[in-house]
């Protein structure tokens, strides 16, 4: 079997895992078109849609990290559904992304740049009926199973706080393949 060569598979890799607007090797350029400067302001929240969806916002949710002693913590904080809509009806385990208080990141040195969405690792979203902005942590995925938070939903136990407006959902998957799928860098890349 002979090899493809190089190029004509990077484009193939291009083509087959696209990221939404990404301009290759130019993530800048991706998130700009969502800058406040470029666009003005986005409402990124919403009421909920009438069905569940990617993207929506759910109050409250457990997740599990772990501290300094690597000992489990578990918190209790809203989440983000980050399966795809139509996996949501099928699939076992729904995936979710934990939201923070944004004032919890003050200190960082990165804040202003986070709250810019400038930084692939957060998904800033901003003033939430919860009564605080919201900032979407990408690096900390968690499975639910649907069952459990269909009836929590039913339940009252849990619910949807809000589903993002079509240009928040852009922001929010663009975010997400930034993080998640972008290309190593050239030297990795040439080792492969």
């Amino acid at each position: 079997m002979t090899e493809a060569p190089k190029d004509e598979f990077a484009d193939y890799i291009e083509r087959v895992f696209p990221i939404p607007g990404l301009a290759f090797n130019d993530p800048v350029k991706t998130l700009e078109q969502f800058y406040f400067e470029n666009i003005g302001a986005i409402k990124l929240v919403r009421e909920p849609l009438t069905e569940w969806a990617q993207g929506d916002i759910i109050d409250a949710l457990p997740f599990a990290d772990f501290n300094d002693n690597g000992e489990i913590v578990s918190s209790t904080k809203p989440g983000i559904i980050a399966s795809s809509s139509c996996d949501l009806d099928r699939k076992e385990k729904i995936v979710f992304f934990p939201c923070i208080r944004s004032d919890t990141l003050q200190a960082l040195s990165s804040y202003n740049s986070i709250i810019k969405n400038k930084v692939f690792e957060f998904f800033y979203v901003g003033e939430t009926a919860m009564g605080y902005k919201v900032v979407v942590d990408l690096n900390h995925p968690m499975s639910l199973p649907r069952e459990r938070v269909l009836k929590n939903l039913e339940l009252g136990r849990i619910t949807r706080k809000h589903s993002l407006t079509r240009e928040g959902w852009y922001l929010f998957i663009t975010k997400f393949s930034m993080n998640y799928l972008r290309a190593d860098d050239s030297d990795t890349m040439e080792k492969r």
